[in-house]
């Protein structure tokens, strides 16, 4: 697969002079002059900008398809994603995964205090339909948005009200339907446009069925990977519940998975004095299954048979709700400053409802995250240079509680119980404030910055806390500086070299310090920490950016990121004990510690050639490599060298793709290389036990590629069709460190009209 890839890229770039003859439409060819908003927080172009950055249209994420968002990030083949569940997706940048990557929704951060080190899913409560653009930004990114992103931001941009001198009505509608996963999505939105004022209404509803996986096994030591032969269902009997093992009747079906959510946005735009903008938003989900910890898992097939009921560990385990509620006010000036203030209110709700199988007791921990935001930005010229400056607050507060009831008792009283945070108050507060300059010199852009983060972190526990915790309250206070320095050079026309050197860091949160949590039922309990240090990165990139011509588009390059004072969980204690005693069970503990130093280096390689008139070949592929030196484990005289969790393994796509009016046509290879079995993060995040390597000692996670076919036809006007076909060989594949089987064969049918 890898020589495939190679030979074609070789091919490519060998071809690359080729004439073209006619107008054609080259809007699938990168531009240097294409607008970027996540470079500096306002806009500037490619061929000013250091950083790898990935766009994806509102127009591109329909043609893709996918489900969720999650879903559309992996389509593109720009970007990892880790699933634990069908209704889950934990975005990662150049090996790194959810708190250490930040995500931004219309100039706000996404991230808050909870954000774990593990695997995250918020990327699924931001509603595709409502999107303008997304924009990848690969490397560090902390002097212009702050703590969390030493992975990257993932920039996302929603959809804008527009002005127009006549008034005028716009709606559209989307009807999706998705084979796989038996699932409908339906999509509408209404705007209104006037000389002075503009709104944009726009709601989702999405409703996924149980996913199905491919029949096909990728393993071939070990066909029945994945299978679910048995399911646990919470049946009834006189109001009193229990826990039943069913048989599956289609073990390719993975039961438990499929969810329901509806997603909107409303927004309202006044032209007065400048533009003042109101952005609500809402994403209400009331039950998310966690698939990974509801599936059969099967015994070693050289160990002795196991009744099904010791196959499972959970009657019942799903984030019940998880919804994200957003508003904003934005002023922004139209004086040459372009100053811009944004105030903000995000809140979080999620639960998360466990009950070990066939146990009376069942848990919900509920947590309740309000964020607040202030910033304000501003442009200015300064001896030549452009400087985009700025201040920013951000203050989130945290309750936690825990309740529990007795499901074998009608009608049974709710109890106070063990919250998942601190269980008395929990602050963090974060005060900043920023300049980025960037000047031309001839062919050669100059560009550099810095931030001044202060950070505080305040977390309280009731003296008659449950675990009985030898402290009451946890502290953290910490002064950050940090830089960016970048330069690109036109060596000849269309050839741009970019050399960056980036400081990011990433504070302990909330999540970090505070977790009380079963991560593995009797064999992996969390418990708080008080003495964490923020992980700092430095990270050296050299990108290599060539427009060849109107028609080829080359962009390669590479990386090496070391991070210093990295987190990660290791055995701990608690006044002294190793263990505790957790829902019946004598349970190792487990913290958050600042296990060593680590470094991540890797490459990629992205080619777009408008091959022949309507006919468009792209192909990307990403390597990353990373290691952790622990100094848990280190002596004075050697210090172990171990492999970095959330590590992905090679990958990438190539795709075809005919343009015509009225219709198109892509064929996509999307294919993943093998994460070795030696290559897996002994602490456990990279879920080795949900794996092909878990069952067989000589593998870890195989490689795989499948094929898609999308394709796209107006039918009449305002109505357009859209058609694909994905995993059409029905491959039964896993994404490394996920917990839950890929989408078999899916046919994807969209409808669109726009009245």
């Amino acid at each position: 697969m890898k020589k495939i890839i190679i030979v074609l890229l070789g091919l490519c770039i060998g071809m690359v002079h080729a004439q073209q003859n006619g107008d054609n439409d080259t809007t699938d060819i990168e531009s240097l002059d294409q607008l970027l908003i996540s470079a500096d927080r306002y806009q500037t172009t490619r061929n000013k900008s250091v950083q790898e950055i990935e766009v994806i249209s509102s127009k591109k994420m329909y043609q893709l398809q996918g489900a969720t968002l999650a879903e559309t990030l992996v389509n593109t083949g720009k970007v990892f994603v880790q699933k634990s569940q069908m209704g889950g997706g934990s975005p990662v940048l150049r090996g790194f995964e959810a708190s250490r990557v930040l995500i931004v929704v219309d100039g706000i951060r996404l991230n808050n205090s909870t954000f774990r080190a593990g695997h995250l899913q918020d990327i699924i409560t931001v509603d595709q339909f409502g999107l303008d653009r997304m924009e990848v930004n690969f490397g560090s990114g902390s002097t212009l948005f702050g703590s969390d992103a030493l992975g990257g931001v993932l920039y996302l941009k929603t959809r804008e009200p527009q002005f127009s001198k006549e008034l005028k009505l716009l709606t559209q509608a989307n009807l999706r339907y998705q084979t796989a996963s038996n699932s409908i999505i339906g999509n509408a939105s209404l705007e209104i446009q006037s000389e002075k004022n503009a709104i944009l209404f726009n709601v989702t509803h999405s409703k996924y069925g149980d996913l199905r996986m491919g029949s096909n096994s990728y393993v071939e030591s070990n066909d029945s990977f994945g299978l679910q032969p048995y399911y646990v269902s919470n049946n009834s009997n006189n109001g009193l519940l229990f826990d039943t093992i069913l048989k599956n009747d289609d073990p390719f079906l993975q039961p438990n998975s499929g969810y329901t959510q509806t997603d909107w946005m409303l927004k309202y735009k006044r032209n007065w004095k400048g533009i003042h903008t109101v952005n609500l938003q809402g994403s209400l989900n009331q039950g998310v299954p966690r698939f990974d910890r509801l599936q059969y898992l099967p015994p070693f097939p050289t160990g002795p048979t196991i009744d099904p009921r010791q196959a499972f560990r959970y009657g019942t385990w799903n984030y019940s709700p998880q919804n994200r509620w957003f508003g904003s006010y934005t002023y922004e000036s139209q004086d040459i400053h372009q100053q811009r203030l944004r105030m903000a209110y995000q809140q979080f709700d999620v639960a998360r409802v466990t009950r070990p199988f066939n146990m009376e007791i069942e848990r919900t921990q509920k947590d309740r995250v309000g964020v607040y935001t202030l910033m304000y930005d501003r442009v200015d010229e300064l001896l030549g240079f452009n400087l985009s400056s700025g201040l920013e607050y951000n203050f989130n507060k945290v309750e936690s509680v825990g309740s529990q009831r007795e499901i074998t008792i009608l009608n049974a009283p709710t109890e106070l119980a063990k919250s998942r945070y601190a269980d008395s108050t929990a602050k963090t507060a974060s005060y900043a404030i920023y300049s980025h300059w960037n000047r031309g010199f001839g062919k050669t852009h100059l560009s550099f910055g810095g931030r001044l983060n202060y950070y505080t972190l305040d977390a309280k526990f009731r003296e008659s806390n449950p675990w009985n915790l030898p402290f009451s309250d946890i502290q953290f206070h910490h002064l950050a500086p940090t830089f960016n320095v970048g330069v690109v050079q036109e060596l000849f026309k269309g050839f741009l070299i970019k050399s960056s050197i980036n400081q990011a860091f990433r504070n302990p949160n909330i999540d970090d310090m505070t977790k009380v949590f079963e991560s593995i039922r009797g064999e992996k309990v969390f418990v708080p920490t008080t003495d964490l240090k923020p992980e700092v990165s430095l990270t050296y990139d050299l990108n290599f950016n060539w427009k060849v011509s109107e028609h080829v588009y080359v962009e390669f390059g590479g990386y090496y990121s070391k991070v210093n004072d990295l987190m990660s969980e290791v055995y701990g204690t608690i006044a002294g004990e190793d263990s505790m005693e957790w829902d019946g069970l004598l349970t190792p503990i487990y913290q958050i510690k600042n296990v060593g130093d680590g470094s991540i280096y890797g490459f990629f390689a992205t080619i777009q050639w408008n091959v022949w008139k309507k006919l468009f070949l792209s192909a990307s592929t990403t390597y990353t490599k990373g290691n952790v030196s622990y100094k848990t484990f280190s002596t004075q005289q050697e210090k172990v060298i171990l492999p970095m969790d959330h590590i992905p393994p090679m990958y990438g796509q190539l795709s075809l793709k005919w343009k015509s009016d009225p219709y198109w046509l892509e064929t996509q290879y999307l294919f993943n290389g093998e994460k070795k079995r030696e290559d897996y993060s002994p602490s456990g995040e990279d879920n080795l036990n949900q794996s092909p390597g878990y069952y067989n000692l000589q593998l870890g996670n195989p490689a795989w590629g499948i094929l898609n076919l999308r394709g796209g036809l107006r039918l009449f006007k305002g109505l357009s069709l859209q058609i694909s076909a994905e995993n059409l060989l029905d491959l039964r594949y896993r994404y490394f460190a996920s917990g839950i089987s890929a989408s078999g064969r899916n046919i994807s049918i969209n409808l669109n009209y726009k009245f």
